[in-house]
């Protein structure tokens, strides 16, 4: 990458292994997009986000010990450069409310395209 168009450093966020493993083959295969870490539950997320300093935050909402909406509050209030896509299964309109409240960005559901979810990606890293 270069000075002018440095790579996007992203932390996925998702208890199922399955998501974060597909998660990762996508943005392998963008070589503007650098994943950073890979966390289980909200309160990995956190952690990771004050080590790492990401770009972007792919974020889940239904997680064990912490779960997404609250990790989105805490990440959007304490690490200001870092932008939270949240990914989820949950369309409910007082899901996605919760999460814009919370600081999100984005919200899109997991059965997003992959390039929606990559436009988003670009969108949120300008």
């Amino acid at each position: 990458m270069s000075k002018d168009n440095p790579a996007i450093r992203i932390v996925i966020t998702d208890d199922h292994a399955f998501v974060r493993k597909s998660l990762r083959r996508l943005l392998k295969l963008q070589p503007r997009l650098k994943l950073v870490a890979e966390a289980e539950n909200g309160s990995e997320a956190v952690a990771l986000v004050e080590k790492h300093r990401p770009d972007v935050v792919l974020m889940d909402i239904s997680m064990p010990v912490m779960n997404g909406i609250e990790a989105t509050r805490i990440i959007s209030t304490r690490f200001l450069g870092t932008k939270v896509i949240v990914l989820t299964a949950h369309t409910d309109e007082c899901y996605l409310n919760s999460a814009y409240q919370a600081g999100a960005s984005r919200c899109l559901a997991k059965t997003c395209g992959s390039e929606e979810l990559l436009k988003a990606i670009m969108d949120c890293s300008l």
